[in-house]
């Protein structure tokens, strides 16, 4: 899916089910079906109507309350323009847009003259909702100024009402505070009739020490902005200060202060609570303070109050000021959804929660400014001001390590299902219900079935052969348990009815958390190889009936060989597979490949050739050694030149996947020793120590020769052995539980070992699950005399 359409998707899923009321003037019935698809399309629920007359389109807007009005430009007997008169008359502020098949420049600036919103033609319908949304959401913020408007007019007239009738003490002055008039609390407020105050100033009854600290004075110059309150000590009649807060309008006739508007209460009472006040806002201030997640305060506006150090330091900020702190949220960061969408504003969880009076939960949210991307979780709740009206807390904290986790388990999960599908192998899984979640490609190419067809059904009852139920059931059942399932011989049905056989491990599959959630198998198709081995098992028990009598050694012999048949079904059916497709491929299109795709093909088949000879050496050296057969030969070599000549032939080998890390110390530069045994030994310990290091870049090769003695260790950071593998690793065709689909034979410690034993010296292995193997050879030497030419 592209960027733009998982947009498109994103978007119609946040507006699915969203409803819509449209009046379409139109004649065709088929535009008007397009139209409402298009809405539809965008995730919306729609309920339109469409009228072609007037009479039509007037009982409409009556008959409920609509959105949007969708016109066509010109009716048989009703056009668009005469549609605007009669919208406007009844709403003002309706959004019209026109939708036309053709429309010249003038009758469209006409159009918006007269009052349309937008126009555009029908074959550019990807603009509608757009148009639509935008015109919506223009249309609130008009319909919401009016009624501010008409709000603000009541307002005034309240106003008057209140002076006259306040409880506090209004004033008339002139410019240099003389009382003019006086309202009626004089006698509560000051102990004065009001007459007694008329002509003195009220700068001369303020407090002298308030007159100066404070610097009050707001009766001689022009306020600036909007009026505050100013607290203060005024005297009484009675020679008493009370503290008083005070309002002040300035009065000006072109630009000159002819009236000056007080009005004061008396805040006597709220002084005395002043300084419980204090403590109990430090108590709080120190609480807000304390708390890791960011805290940030909006009032009922959606403007910023106040906000924690953690919210300063979550953001980067270094201001104190709420404004700043809040002119810096706006135009410093750009903020997105997890999938990187841009997080609408209308949408941040301050704004729903002020709108909508309803808390919002653990909304995440990117913040981005110059620098690194923020992860945040977010959550608004709605709390009541002192003024009585709502508001609302936001805490915050910074999930950028957790996100970036997530987004790393989300990648590895999703090469991991690619892996799983494309794996040259049938793998698939079920649940805790013994329900099919997985099914790769070979598993569907196996039996026939495709994943879709499979999904949801039991693998027991569509899959397995009654006579296995209660086995395989049994199997799972311990996979479930944590155990893992190894090398059954699992017959399963096929579309056709046929019978395959599958070479099937299986393991629990876990989610994060290492909870056991179901099972993963893994099969190999050894139906051919099954048929060969029951041939074979025929003509062996017919054999042995036959040298019943044989001597023991020839029952080993045997028994190596059927081992030898079991690792050649693992093992020479990959290169085996490649070398056919390789061949029939160059058959196929010879006439069409060029010199080079054809050397490709060839350097292929080579190469698997070579593996193959490789495992037919191990096992003939090892069939030599069993037998009493290998002779040693001793010659005398540079022990380190023959080390790096080694060392370069692994590394090429194994495509320089790993750096090996040599370093020698010997008394003597040649040494007397089989050069072909000790070849053999370092190159199965060198190629097993970077074939069971995966994602690891280094070995270690340490050699040793003094008094006598050449002393080898090979060291990597691997996956290590299990303690239990540990006793039987030298054993011909022992694979260990950790190996998986590591390719091998199993035989390469076992020829190490006794091409070590054929020279008279030992072996040991240290090893430990997660942090590698180191495996040490030591081997005695002999004088160059000593050698028979």
């Amino acid at each position: 899916m592209k960027i733009k359409e998982k947009q498109e998707f994103a978007k119609t899923q946040v507006n699915r089910w969203k409803p819509i009321n449209v009046v379409i003037i139109e004649d065709s019935e088929d535009d008007y079906e397009l139209i409402k698809r298009r809405v539809r399309h965008e995730g919306y629920q729609i309920n339109a109507i469409r009228v072609e007359t007037a009479d039509e389109y007037e009982a409409a807007l009556d008959k409920e309350e609509w959105d949007v009005i969708i016109s066509d430009n010109s009716l048989p007997h009703f056009n668009a323009k005469s549609a605007l008169e009669i919208t406007r008359k009844k709403y003002p502020h309706m959004p019209f847009i026109i939708v036309s098949g053709t429309i010249g420049e003038e009758a469209a600036v006409e159009a918006m003259r007269l009052g349309a919103n937008d126009y555009l033609l029908k074959n550019d319908m990807a603009r509608l909702m757009p148009v639509i949304e935008r015109e919506i959401r223009d249309a609130e913020l008009i319909k919401a100024k009016s009624l501010a408007d008409m709000a603000l007019e009541e307002s005034q007239e309240r106003y008057r009402l209140l002076a006259e009738n306040i409880q506090d003490l209004v004033c008339l002055h002139s410019s240099d505070s003389t009382y003019l008039w006086v309202g009626p609390s004089t006698d509560r407020i000051l102990g004065y009739h009001a007459e007694e105050l008329i002509g003195k100033k009220h700068l001369d009854l303020i407090h002298p020490q308030d007159l100066k600290e404070k610097n009050i004075s707001p009766f001689d110059q022009k306020a600036e902005g909007e009026c505050k309150p100013i607290s203060y000590r005024m005297r009484r009649k009675d020679g008493v200060y009370i503290y008083v807060e005070t309002m002040v309008q300035h009065v000006y006739e072109e630009d000159r202060l002819i009236r000056i508007v007080s009005t004061s209460r008396d805040i006597t009472e709220q002084k005395l609570a002043h300084n419980l006040l204090i403590e109990s806002e430090a108590k709080y201030q120190g609480v807000i303070e304390s708390i890791a997640e960011g805290l940030v305060l909006y009032d009922d506006k959606g403007r910023i109050v106040t906000f924690n150090k953690s919210a300063s330091k979550i953001l980067r900020s270094k201001t104190t000021n709420a404004r700043k702190f809040e002119e810096e949220l706006t135009d410093r960061y750009r903020f997105f959804k997890p999938n990187m969408e841009v997080f609408p504003s209308d949408n941040f969880p301050s704004k729903v929660t002020l709108r909508t009076g309803k808390p919002c939960s653990q909304i995440i949210m990117g913040a981005k400014d110059r620098g690194d991307l923020i992860w945040l979780s977010i959550n608004s709740e709605p709390f009541l001001q002192p003024n009585g009206r709502l508001g609302v807390v936001v805490s915050f904290s910074d999930i950028t390590e957790q996100k970036l986790y997530e987004d790393r388990v989300t990648s590895v999960a999703r090469e991991l299902t690619t892996l799983i599908d494309t794996a040259n192998a049938p793998i698939f899984g079920i649940d805790w219900n013994g329900r099919i979640n997985e099914w790769n490609q070979v598993s569907a190419k196996l039996t026939g079935y495709s994943k879709t067809e499979v999904l949801g059904k039991k693998l027991i009852d569509e899959f397995i052969l009654d006579g296995y139920k209660v086995a395989v059931t049994d199997l799972l059942k311990n996979a479930l348990r944590g155990k893992e399932v190894t090398n059954y011989e699992l017959p399963i049905y096929t579309r056709t009815g046929k019978v395959v056989t599958i070479l099937f491990n299986a393991a629990p599959r876990r989610n994060l958390s290492s909870e056991i959630i179901g099972v993963i198998g893994v099969g190999q198709n050894i139906t051919e190889l099954i048929e060969y081995r029951e041939r074979l098992e025929m003509k062996v028990a017919e054999r042995t009936k036959e040298l019943n009598e044989a001597l023991l050694k020839e029952k080993e012999l045997v028994a190596l060989k059927s081992k030898f048949v079991s690792m050649a079904s693992h093992e020479f059916r990959t290169p085996l597979s490649t070398i056919t497709f390789a061949t029939n491929f160059i058959k196929r299109y010879k006439a069409k490949l060029s010199i080079d795709e054809m050397e490709r093909k060839l350097d292929k088949i080579e190469e698997q050739v070579g593996h193959m000879t490789y495992l037919l050496d191990d096992v003939l050296l090892i069939g030599k050694s069993e037998s009493g057969k290998i002779r040693l030969h001793r010659i005398v070599v540079n022990i380190k030149d023959f080390c790096k000549k080694i060392i370069e032939e692994v590394t090429h080998s194994t495509k320089k996947t790993h750096k090996i890390l040599f370093s020698i110390a010997t008394e003597e530069r040649d040494i007397a020793i089989d050069e072909k045994l000790l070849r053999n030994i370092l190159i199965n310990l060198l190629t097993n120590a970077i074939k069971f290091s995966p994602g690891k870049d280094r070995v270690l090769l340490d050699v040793i020769c003094a008094h006598g003695m050449l002393n080898m260790q090979v060291k990597d950071w691997g996956m290590g052995i299990e303690r239990e593998d540990q006793e039987k690793i030298f054993e011909p065709f022992h694979r260990t539980n950790s190996a998986g689909a590591i390719q091998g034979t199993g035989l390469g410690l076992s020829i190490v070992k006794k091409a070590v034993e054929l020279q008279k010296g030992s072996v040991e292995i240290d090893s430990e699950v997660g942090k590698g193997t180191k495996i040490k050879i030591q081997i005695p030497l002999v004088d160059e005399k000593d050698i028979s030419y």
